[in-house]
């Protein structure tokens, strides 16, 4: 890693932990699942266009479920189209210290969310910083050795795609947080 890297990593972390030190956590933590989540977030790269058409259709999915799902796409290139169906940032709205910032962002992270996923095969430092500060009560994303972003992590291996990623959330927070009877005696 080179020296300008680790001042922007040192940046990074500095910044992130003045803003956790001050933020409450939700209540109710312990009681998210799925199947009981009303608000989903979803946080996902945007800049292929198969991975947009997977998370638009998982989306639509989950709102016939009749779930309310918000959607921050994140792009590599620095496009200003306003022709998404989701709001999103791109590589300009990254700052220095990989910090994103911008409207959509700051809005994303005020949102009262039930669960928060980050579907993406590899988990990018700008999305870990959102994720981190989310104020989901339960936040969902991809194996990374940074545990302060997330509560529950999912390994897949590096071939697997979004939709292997989708099925491996949905089957862990399917057995997640279950009421169960107790046995009769």
């Amino acid at each position: 890693m080179s020296f300008l890297k680790d001042i922007r990593m040192w940046a990074y972390h500095r910044s992130l932990k003045q803003q956790l030190r001050g933020r409450r956590e939700p209540n109710g933590r312990n009681e998210i699942n799925l199947s009981n989540a009303k608000t989903i977030g979803i946080l996902f790269d945007a800049t292929e266009l198969d991975a947009r058409d997977v998370i638009l259709e998982y989306a639509d999915a989950l709102r016939k479920k009749n779930k309310r799902v918000k959607l921050l796409g994140y792009f590599d290139n620095p496009t200003d189209s306003e022709n998404y169906p989701f709001d999103y940032y791109n590589r300009k709205q990254v700052d220095w210290a990989f910090r994103p910032k911008g409207e959509q962002v700051t809005s994303f992270l005020k949102q009262g969310l039930d669960l928060l996923m980050n579907i993406n095969s590899k988990s990018l430092i700008h999305t870990e910083y959102i994720a981190a500060l989310s104020n989901a009560k339960l936040r969902v994303g991809p194996c990374t050795e940074h545990t302060y972003c997330y509560d529950l992590m999912i390994e897949l291996s590096s071939h697997s795609g979004l939709r292997q990623f989708i099925e491996q959330a949905e089957a862990l927070l399917g057995k997640t947080n279950i009421q169960h009877e107790a046995a009769p005696v």
